[in-house]
């Protein structure tokens, strides 16, 4: 089995790499020269420079290529534009490339993100079946391209994954949140109460992979997520006992992140590159739920989520410790 996997440098990508090894597959890593390759330096891969805005280039990699996991886009940018161009038309390049030079029988998987649901309404979680609601710039641009990729799977196999918030190691974001927690202050915004579903990197990769197996899984959309519901406070507490500490509790009022955010985009555009907490951004954090049901996932591809999230950030924690990174 030969598989491609682009955005194979990042921590969902080079996660997902070597658990296709693990099932002895070939792997095609699709990189730009600029691209940090830490992740996949010691494993036995092969690293394709390539670039998704140009469909030509991938003709000879596509010839005798059964997967293809499309994972690279863009989490920040500017304006619309350039989340269009980075997450919708990077993705119609690697469809029209497939439809173009791949094999008829190959099986493609996008891995979109919640962002392209929205949050979940009513205090319940999201299924498949609730329209999509994205409320950013960049969950509206997923779901543009997740159009591209279900008119696709009218005459070829392939399946979107919607991941909600991703940790394990490697994962550079809740990295920021235990390492304030181990300096003493641990953050909540709002009031605390916003529930959120979550899931461990080794438990979605598993679920990306079982999506190209399935054929029942063709033109469906699914969310995986852990079994368990999750508040900032139950988060803070198992985060504070899980490095054994007891931080503060700082309370983040919102309309402090909307003066933040507004300072940020100011320096953003005097530099002209993306800012780190924009005004999208902003209105994801503010929601009161995003939650998301892997009861789909579980009844077509057999999921089962098997690592809960105390032993998932234990086993995090001590990732970072050995790494060197808290």
């Amino acid at each position: 089995m030969r598989a491609l996997v682009t955005g194979s440098n990042g921590f969902i990508g080079s996660t997902l790499v070597e658990y296709l090894l693990s099932k002895g597959s070939e792997v095609l890593c699709l990189v730009r020269k600029t691209s940090d390759l830490r992740w996949l330096q010691p494993l036995a891969v092969k690293t394709i420079y390539g670039d998704l805005r140009s469909p030509e280039s991938l003709a000879q990699v596509l010839k005798k290529t059964d997967l293809v996991f499309h994972l690279a886009g863009v989490t920040k940018a500017r304006d619309a534009q350039a989340y269009f161009a980075g997450n919708v038309q990077t993705t119609k390049n690697l469809l029209d490339a497939c439809e173009k030079f791949s094999p008829a029988e190959q099986k493609f998987v996008f891995v979109s993100s919640q962002a392209a649901g929205g949050p979940s309404p009513d205090d319940r979680p999201i299924t498949e079946a609730d329209p999509a609601n994205p409320i950013s710039l960049y969950g509206r641009s997923k779901l543009q391209a997740e159009d591209l990729v279900l008119k696709y799977s009218q005459h070829r196999h392939a399946a979107i994954i919607r991941p909600p918030s991703v940790y394990g190691p490697r994962d550079r974001d809740i990295l920021t949140y235990f390492a304030s927690a181990n300096r003493g202050i641990l953050p909540l915004l709002g009031d605390g109460r916003q529930k959120i579903s979550m899931i461990h990197v080794e438990d979605l990769v598993r679920g990306i992979f079982l999506a190209s197996q399935v054929k029942e899984a063709n033109g469906r959309v699914y969310y995986l997520s852990g079994d368990e519901e999750w508040n900032w406070h139950a988060i803070g507490d198992l985060v504070a006992r899980t490095l054994n500490k007891k931080p503060i509790r700082l309370f983040i009022p919102f309309w402090l992140l909307d003066a933040v955010s507004a300072v940020n985009r100011l320096a953003a555009a005097i530099k002209k590159r993306p800012a780190l907490l924009n005004s999208d951004k902003v209105r994801e954090m503010k929601q009161p739920n995003w939650l998301c049901s892997n009861a789909r996932a579980k009844a077509e591809l057999t999921f089962r989520p098997q690592i809960e999230l105390e032993p998932g950030f234990r086993q995090t924690v001590d990732w970072y410790r050995r790494t060197g990174w808290l």
